[in-house]
């Protein structure tokens, strides 16, 4: 079955677009229009939406919702491979840090969070809405449920990664019962050299 791809916040399945698979644009990112309403939500509805298992690659929050989709729905989810997780995003970084990220984004828009981290992503996201989901993501913490998770998953990260630290890689692959720590050069966008990765562990399984 063909691997599944959930991008990051203010991103969209654009990220993926050289990677043959499914690649749903998350609630108010892209071409997905609809509201967004609470995370759990956003994966139950991804859940629903697969017909069979299927290996999945999440990026950044969309490898959160990778974690939560295999936690709650097991049976749809085949092996994970992680790109620039964490398992607890509010935990990485300090009060102060957060504070200013928020403030950045609220003055400048999510234009400039995309240029900070991938330069020159396009694609409609609807800021009011996308916002709402970043106070989810820095609020969900994932650490205290990983231990149970009982998937094969492979943790890829870049050691320039200037958004989500490589501290938290570490810490994923501790907490984690079955994984494969992989750290590249680059930083925190999938870069050319994260997406031939990708595509060689989807080759071997």
């Amino acid at each position: 079955m063909p691997p599944l791809y959930i991008h990051g916040w203010g991103f969209s399945s654009k990220v993926f677009a050289s990677l043959p698979g499914i690649k749903p644009d998350l609630p108010a990112h892209g071409r997905n229009t609809n509201p967004y309403t609470c995370l759990d939500d956003v994966v139950r509805d991804i859940a629903l939406s697969l017909p069979s298992r299927h290996d999945v690659v999440g990026w950044s929050l969309g490898g959160s919702l990778a974690l939560l989709l295999a936690l709650r729905f097991p049976s749809k989810v085949g092996r994970v491979i992680l790109l620039g997780t964490s398992p607890y995003f509010g935990g990485a970084w300090s009060r102060a840090n957060l504070r200013a990220f928020r403030s950045m984004v609220r003055k400048r828009g999510i234009g400039a969070f995309r240029e900070i981290v991938a330069g020159g992503f396009e694609d409609h996201v609807e800021e009011e809405e996308a916002l709402r989901m970043l106070e989810d993501y820095i609020n969900l913490d994932l650490r205290a449920r990983i231990p149970f998770l009982d998937k094969e998953v492979v943790v890829v990260h870049g050691e320039r990664d200037t958004v989500v630290p490589l501290r938290e890689a570490f810490l994923l692959h501790n907490l984690l019962r079955r994984s494969k720590l992989i750290i590249l050069p680059g930083g925190h966008f999938p870069s050319e050299n994260e997406r031939a990765v990708v595509s060689s562990l989807l080759a071997s399984g």
